[in-house]
């Protein structure tokens, strides 16, 4: 059965990335939810999709000083309410890739077996922060996002394989039959984003993926329960 993510939570009545899309996230039942992190100047993993917040850049800055609605991974972890994570490291041209990769592995590894209910997938289009990740655990799962289009898929699939990561994040255009038959012919995870069309919806059904990412839950499952009927 296709999963479904919601990202960045349900946002209709609540800022995303916050608790409260979180929770709204649970209550309409999605498999799993996709939220973003960048790295305080003070070594913590605050949740936030834009490098800036209020004009405020969360890198440049310590999690003190940035606005109280914005969580951190530490905080989601905690929460026994919260569904599997899709976490999505972002990156820019100051980002400390290694120091951001030991911190998301510490602190997965502190949760795990004690709060954590299954382990995350982390992803990012920066291949560096995976590498990085990977070199630190063999355990964590990854997931490699990609956007452009100029990659040959021969390439893209083998890089994934030689960096022992399990899933792919492809945007939609990506995806095709033949995309799918390569995929499941390497064993890699299909985890299309951000899908809020129905028919598109019920086309990657077709196709076999693995997860659909969307801002509209309610409409994927209603898509994926027809048509499995």
């Amino acid at each position: 059965m296709v999963q479904v993510c919601a990202h960045r939570g349900v946002c209709s009545h609540h800022r995303e990335n916050t608790i409260g899309a979180f929770h709204a996230a649970v209550y309409e039942e999605a498999d799993s939810i996709e939220l973003d992190v960048w790295l305080t100047k003070d070594n913590h993993l605050a949740i936030h999709h834009d490098k800036t917040c209020k004009e405020i850049d969360i890198e440049d800055s310590s999690l003190e000083s940035l606005p109280n609605f914005i969580p951190t991974l530490n905080d989601v972890l905690k929460d026994p309410r919260m569904l599997p994570l899709n976490i999505e490291l972002k990156v820019s041209p100051v980002t400390d890739t290694e120091l951001l990769a030991e911190r998301v592995v510490s602190l997965i590894s502190e949760m795990n077996g004690n709060i954590i209910k299954k382990p995350p997938l982390i992803s990012s289009f920066n291949i560096e922060v995976l590498q990085n990740l990977r070199k630190l655990s063999h355990s964590i799962r990854i997931g490699y996002l990609c956007a452009r289009q100029d990659w040959g898929k021969s390439m893209l699939f083998e890089t994934i394989v030689e960096n022992n990561f399990q899933a792919i994040h492809p945007h939609h255009s990506f995806v095709s039959e033949e995309f799918m038959k390569a995929s499941k012919e390497k064993g890699i995870e299909v985890n299309v984003w951000t899908v809020n069309e129905k028919k598109l919806v019920e086309v990657l059904i077709g196709l076999g993926v693995n997860s659909i990412i969307t801002d509209d839950v309610h409409m994927v499952k209603g898509a994926i329960k027809s048509f499995s009927t």
